[in-house]
């Protein structure tokens, strides 16, 4: 099975109302979910946050981290910034208007830009740059206002 084909095949299933899909033939095995439990037979590595004291202290909440959540609308690698020498997207205490683009989500080579659904405040950032999000995450709170 060809990239493109797999890259059609996904794109297909995010626009089904199905809710879960499992090929597999000789040379691929793919398993797509989108109420974001985990496959019976995946396996995942436990995550070692290495921690930035500079992006710490920029990532600590300005107020208590409660409000609306910005969730991954995908499962993906996050870019908190555009390029590699760009600043942030957004930062703690940046104020955000609805559409604002907060991150970027890469699935299978290809970039979802994460749009923010509510106008506030973010108080809170809870990832850290390029790990690895699961479906729903919650990604930024945001004071709404």
């Amino acid at each position: 099975m060809k990239y493109d084909q797999v890259k059609e095949m996904v794109a297909l299933f995010n626009q089904s109302s199905n809710q879960e899909m499992q090929l597999e033939t000789d040379d691929i095995k793919l398993y797509l979910n989108k109420q974001g439990s985990s496959h019976p037979g995946a396996t995942h590595a436990p995550k070692i946050a290495e921690t930035d004291p500079i992006e710490s202290i920029e990532n600590t909440p300005v107020e208590e981290s409660e409000g609306a959540a910005i969730e991954a609308p995908l499962v993906g690698s996050i870019y908190l910034q555009p390029a590699p020498n760009d600043p942030q997207f957004v930062t703690v205490g940046q104020t955000v208007a609805v559409g604002d683009v907060v991150c970027v989500i890469e699935a299978m080579k290809m970039m979802t830009e994460v749009k923010s659904p509510v106008a506030g405040t973010i108080t809170a950032i809870l990832v850290q740059n390029e790990e690895l999000v699961e479906y729903h995450q919650p990604l930024f709170k945001v004071k709404e206002g």
